[in-house]
Parts: C-alpha cells; structure tokens; sequence
C-alpha cells in the first residue's frame, strides 16, 4: 500500500521548498529595497553634506575676521609705541594689509552667508521630497523582515517534522524514496484526481482515467507515461 508516511514527508519537503522560494524572493526584494533606501538617504547626505562644508566656510571666515580684529588691535597699539618714524610706517602698512584683508572677507562673508541659506533652502526641500519616500521604503523592508521570519519559523517546523517524520521509518525505506526522489525531480507519489498526472502532466483519456481509478492501488500503480507511483487525493487523505 501506499506509504503514508513518505507521501506526507515528500507534501511536507514541496512545501518547505515553496516556503524557501518564498523567502528567497522576499530576501531578494528586500535587498533591492534597501539598495533604494541607501540611494535616497544619500540625496539627501549629499545635500546635508554640501551645507556642512558652506557653513564650515563660513564659519572660517567668521573666526578670519575675528583674528585680523585682534590683529589690528596689536597694530594699533604697535603704533602708538613705535620708537622710529620707519617703524610707525611699516606698522601702518600692516595695519592697512589687515584692515584690505578684513573689508574682502567681509565681502566674501557675505556671499558666503547667502550660499548657506541656499543650501539650507536646498536642503529643506530635499528632505521633504524624500522623508515620506524613505518612510514608506522602510516600513515596507520593516513588513519584508516580519514575513521572512515568521516563514523561517514555518519552515523550521516542518524541517523538524520531516525529521520526525523519517525517524520513525526504516532507513531503508527512507533511502529507497531518495532514491525515487532523484530519479522523479523530487515528486515521488503523483496525484491523477484532476484526471491528468501531477507529475508528468500527461493527461489520460476518459477510459484510460476509469481504468486507472478501478485498479488504483496506493504505492503500487504507476503513471503509464511517467512511471511515478499514483494516487488520488479524493482516496487517500495525506
């Protein structure tokens, strides 16, 4: 008769490999979302990152200013001791280079200041073009992890099962069906209810299905076309 038994353990092997499949494409597009993900956040690094060096720049310029102040300051008391007439026009002269180099970085503070409340603009609307399409990317990745592992559970279960299942059997039995499993691209009992072979798809002819159904015999007849043991489901309760 047909081995129960191994008839459970080769549904529940189909279905750890559909579950595997499963996970595998779950895995994979949550590889390509996260690689989405990465891609979008960096729009928006990117932008963050162009402001930091602009307010890095100005805030450069800010501390440039503040020294050439304190300088002048320096000069300024340079001159008022100076001993000699050469030494209180060569301190002039520094004063007048550091007051020029203060009057263009205020110039170029300006422009600067500007560029900065361009970038913060820029940022700013990066940041709201993007937030909602990474706010969706990671609940949808956060969705993908939770179905992955509850099928990863599913699948761990029915490992053990199958386990348990070839445990209680003969190891003979169990090499045999291995055997089959190779030899019938791992569909060992094919179902024929549907009136055609579930393994080989060959469909029978309504005389050659009655005839198949009269002298069904579990775990002994064959598919005529493909030699897999046959078995209808509407008979045999896996």
């Amino acid at each position: 008769m047909l081995n129960e038994k191994l008839l459970k353990v080769q549904n529940l092997e189909i279905e750890s490999i559909r579950l595997g499949t499963k996970i595998n494409e779950l895995e994979k597009e949550k590889r390509e979302l996260l690689s989405k993900l990465a891609e979008v956040e960096r729009k928006i690094e990117s932008a963050a990152d162009k402001l930091r060096e602009k307010e890095k720049e100005l805030s450069e310029l800010k501390n440039f200013i503040e020294y050439k102040k304190l300088r002048i300051e320096e000069l300024e008391k340079q001159k008022e001791s100076a001993k000699s007439r050469e030494e209180f026009k060569k301190v002039l002269r520094a004063i007048a280079k550091n007051e020029d180099e203060v009057i263009k970085a205020k110039q170029k503070l300006t422009m600067v200041e500007a560029e900065v409340e361009a970038l913060k603009d820029a940022y700013k609307k990066v940041k709201e073009q993007f937030s909602p399409e990474i706010q969706k990317l990671k609940e949808k990745i956060e969705e993908i992890s939770s179905e992955v592992e509850i099928l990863k559970r599913k699948r761990e279960k029915l490992l053990k099962e199958i386990e348990d299942l070839k445990s209680s059997m003969e190891p003979s039995e169990i090499e045999r069906f291995e055997q089959l499993k190779s030899k019938f691209n791992g569909l060992v009992f094919s179902d024929i209810s549907s009136g055609a072979c579930e393994g080989c798809g060959m469909t029978y002819s309504p005389a050659e299905y009655r005839e198949l159904i009269k002298n069904l015999t579990p775990g002994k007849s064959k598919c005529p076309y493909c030699g897999r043991f046959i078995y209808s489901k509407k008979l045999v309760k896996a």
